[in-house]
């Protein structure tokens, strides 16, 4: 599906210029003549972007902005803003009024088009990680006018140390953030070791053309700054540098060199969407933590297990690598609760769940799947290997009595163990292994309990 561009300009032959360019790229266009119109058009059906001209019947193109912005209904739309440049001050004006981006009324047509894919792809992975974190756009549109945003760590890449030395001073009044300023001769190597910046500034070298490029195609590749606001400052106009950098994921652009008041405003919006966007990827990942594991102990959950396990029964069918399948289930469990409470039966869960956790490779993994009743998963390991694990389980329940909590003494806890191996375990799935596993632990209960004991009958 074509992205949906809205062109809002009172001048004919600018709309039909533009209208015809953008076709050409396979957007679907609309065009509105006045302010009245526009906000008609664009409240019915939010469109992917906005080209707003500065000048509008009844309207300024800066107010109309303004409106567009403080609407949740289009307050994440990007805008492109149309004025008469270069004047800072009407890019000033024009950021200030909520733009994302301000150019030329019109606009060198590559260049333009290389705004529109970078906002665009901005946008798309923007309402995809609020998918992904089950709050929709909604939640997105709630979080555009942050409140506090906390204080972020620049970086600057300047031509030379002093150079960026003074822009440094001079960012420092517009700014409370932490800036530091890197020798562009180490510069990529700092930013691997050292703490992950928020916001990188890279300033084209006019003695070393292409520079730039190259660096913020490093840093796009970097973990340290995958996610980084990127701000590249060019000494002069350079339509073929800026139409890379834009689809390289740039975060934004300075065309005319260092500009203090100018990128202290987009890096003010770049901290606050990467803060935003922060906040949104941890709520993800406590979401994905919390639906993984148990509340109780911390372990994974049954679910997660089970998905795990399946996952280990067909890597193993393609590598022939045996591995495990241990069911543990704690002795008389419910004398415990009895006796003491389900409080100190918790606490015994929390406890005796650490010391089989510890016991455990990093490759293994343990899950509680039951009120007392546990999972391991032995990767990697033959009968002999997978006994000795299972004995080193058994061994870190009994080898000490839980202290109950409150000061009530210690109660001693032992622990069954059901073992069965998985080879090439293509006929075997998670729940034919984990019966399997039952099987021996069933055996070892009516044994005498406090035992591993294995069943042979896997596929």
């Amino acid at each position: 599906m074509p992205g949906r561009i809205v062109i809002a300009d009172d001048v004919p032959t600018h709309r039909i210029i533009l209208k015809a360019r953008l076709s050409a790229a396979a957007y679907d266009i609309t065009t509105t003549a006045s302010g009245a119109e526009t906000l008609a058009v664009v409240q019915a059906d939010p469109p992917d972007l906005i080209i707003l001209a500065n000048s509008l019947s009844a309207h300024s193109g800066k107010d109309l902005c303004r409106r567009l912005k403080s609407n949740p209904t289009t307050a994440m739309v990007p805008i492109i803003l149309l004025c008469d440049l270069p004047p800072c001050s009407t890019r000033l004006a024009g950021l200030q009024a909520g733009a994302d981006v301000v150019m030329d009324r019109l606009p060198e047509d590559r260049l333009l088009r290389a705004r529109i894919r970078n906002l665009m792809h901005r946008r798309a992975s923007e309402d995809e990680l609020a998918r992904a974190g089950s709050e929709g756009k909604t939640f997105m549109m709630a979080e555009a006018a942050l409140t506090f945003v906390p204080l972020g760590q620049i970086a600057i890449i300047a031509p030379s140390l002093s150079e960026g030395l003074r822009w440094r001073n001079e960012l420092a009044i517009c700014l409370r953030d932490r800036i530091t300023v890197l020798d562009p001769q180490t510069a990529l190597m700092a930013l691997s070791t050292q703490p992950a910046p928020d916001a990188v500034i890279i300033a084209e070298n006019p003695a070393m053309p292409g520079e730039a490029i190259t660096l913020l195609s490093d840093l796009r590749c970097q973990t340290a700054t995958l996610r980084a606001a990127i701000i590249v400052i060019q000494a002069a106009p350079n339509t073929e540098h800026a139409i890379m950098a834009l689809d390289l994921g740039v975060s934004d652009m300075l065309h005319h060199g260092f500009n203090a008041p100018e990128l202290a405003m987009l890096l003010r919006r770049e901290l606050a969407r990467k803060s935003r966007d922060d906040k949104t990827r941890a709520a993800l990942k406590d979401g994905l933590r919390l639906a993984a594991t148990d509340p109780l102990t911390g372990l994974y959950n049954r679910r997660y297990a089970l998905s795990q396990l399946t996952h280990v029964g067909q890597m193993a069918a393609d590598t022939g690598e045996e591995f495990a399948v241990l069911v543990l289930d704690l002795d008389r469990f419910k004398r415990i609760n009895d006796l003491y409470g389900h409080a100190s039966g918790d606490a015994v869960l929390v406890e005796l769940s650490a010391r089989m956790e510890r016991s455990l490779r990093r490759d293994d993994f343990l899950a509680r799947i039951g009120g007392e009743e546990f999972l391991a998963v032995i990767r990697n390991c033959d009968l002999s290997a997978a006994q000795t694990a299972a004995e080193r389980l058994r061994a870190a329940v009994a080898s000490e009595p839980v202290e109950l909590p409150g000061g009530r003494g210690f109660v001693p806890v032992t622990l069954s163990i059901g073992l069965v191996i998985g080879i090439r375990a293509t006929s075997c799935d998670a729940s034919t292994l984990i019966d399997l596993a039952d099987r021996g632990l069933y055996t070892a209960k009516a044994d005498g309990r406090n035992q591993v004991t294995v069943c042979k009958t896997a596929a």
